[in-house]
């Protein structure tokens, strides 16, 4: 793959990844950080199919990324990644999350 095929395809999987963990977090309610509900809410976490998914795929984007660093600059590759992802993210939490841009 070239190097802006692999770029695109790890900002995909971490776009994937932030909106799926959301609506894992969303679909077992969150974690307060209180200690007598953390181990409650961290098994509620682990069944949840949408975390594990989302782990997944923040997974394989690391995994890519660092393909992308074996053979680009980080001052070339970091800049299009970053920018990619925070537009992205931004759209599919408006499109799939229903969000709203403040």
């Amino acid at each position: 793959m070239s190097f802006l095929q692999l770029l695109i395809t790890s900002v995909i999987f971490n776009v994937t990844a932030n909106i799926l963990l959301k609506k894992a977090v969303i679909s077992f309610g969150g974690i307060s950080g209180t200690k007598a509900n953390i181990i409650p809410e961290l098994t509620r976490a682990a069944t949840t199919p949408y975390l594990w998914i989302g782990l997944s795929l923040y997974g394989l984007s690391f995994l890519i990324w660092l393909r992308v660093l074996t053979f680009n600059d980080l001052s070339r590759s970091y800049p299009i990644f970053a920018t990619l992802v925070f537009l992205l993210t931004t759209a599919g939490s408006i499109r799939f999350l229903n969000e709203d841009v403040s």
